[in-house]
């Protein structure tokens, strides 16, 4: 697996046409990878650019990359009998089991295709750019007045229970958030290749197929994300510089990104962090030494795997 990372992230005329490379080579490379541990090592130089030569192309991130919020509040306006699956957390190393057991029970995607994710890559500001105050806020059809997609005409849930144990209402447009996938990532803090393991399972089980028919009686289906994830045991980068470290420490701790109590040191070059939606997000597969260790998975950084979701399109039964 290989992509002309300088030609695409070096030589593209404006940023737009830079995320667009961007995303398309990501989508060939997710799809021909052998595993989750090649995929990232595909995403390495990519993103060592990215954060070292062009950060300027993540700073234009927020305004030129297309975003999952908007492709889904387009596709959700054209008309009604439709249903959107967020898969938290999902990421494009779950893209091609996903295509593969589709593929495996006779059914062709009517799209398929790369988007982003909100900056910084959090449940939350995915769930604002959806016009809604949280996750947690759509559950049980508790959608507010300001909900983007279907102008509000929608059932709305978010649910963690079994695949096959979820119950779809009669409602012509739907959207269901699950929780599955972030749950063992931040509550059952599985390792990667255990996330893996389950991930890979799951999405190739008759109760995740036989839900997602379900699903489309009657109505068109977009399975996406609203965030991937990084694997920080595999970051190419470790910060050294002891006074980047203590800074880092007391603004982030562990975390990829930190609400802004105060601007941002900007001393250090290249940048290590970038500040967008009132928050400080670090850029690229940067860790720092901190007590207890960097969690071996995280979200809400700017890295190609955090950013980068999968958006695949179905058609009604």
């Amino acid at each position: 697996m290989s992509a002309d990372w300088n030609g695409i992230i070096l030589d593209s005329q404006t940023p737009k046409e830079a995320w667009v490379e961007i995303f398309s080579a990501l989508q060939v490379l997710s799809m021909s990878s052998s595993s989750p541990v090649a995929l990232h090592d595909a995403t390495v130089i990519a993103d060592r650019l990215l954060t070292e030569a062009a950060w300027g192309l993540w700073e234009a991130f927020p305004a030129h990359a297309e975003k999952t919020s908007g492709c889904l509040k387009g596709w959700a306006a054209s008309g009604s009998g439709k249903a959107v699956l967020i898969l938290d957390a999902l990421s494009l190393r779950e893209l091609p089991i996903l295509i593969g057991a589709a593929e495996a029970r006779g059914i062709q995607p009517a799209q398929v295709k790369v988007t982003g994710s909100e900056c910084p890559s959090t449940t939350d500001h995915f769930a604002k750019s959806l016009g809604s105050s949280s996750r947690s806020a759509l559950t049980n059809d508790g959608k507010p007045g300001t909900f983007a997609l279907f102008g509000g005409n929608c059932y709305t849930d978010v649910v963690s229970l079994p695949f096959e144990d979820c119950a779809v209402p009669p409602s012509p447009n739907l959207l269901f958030w699950h929780s599955w996938l972030d749950d063992l990532i931040h509550l059952q803090q599985k390792l990667p290749d255990q996330i893996a393991s389950i991930a890979t399972s799951t999405l190739q089980s008759d109760g995740f197929w036989n839900f997602i028919n379900r699903l489309r009686q009657g109505r068109d289906l977009v399975i996406t994300s609203d965030h991937g994830y990084a694997v920080s045991k595999r970051f190419s980068s470790e910060v050294e510089d002891p006074d980047a470290i203590e800074i880092l420490r007391k603004t982030f701790g562990a975390s990829r990104n930190k609400a802004v109590s105060e601007p941002w040191q900007k001393r250090f070059m290249p940048p290590i962090v970038m500040t967008h939606n009132n928050q400080h997000v670090v850029m690229g597969q940067r860790k720092w030494k901190v007590q207890g260790g960097f969690p071996h998975v995280c979200h809400g950084g700017m890295s190609l795997l955090e950013v980068a979701v999968p958006y695949m399109e179905f058609s009604a039964l």
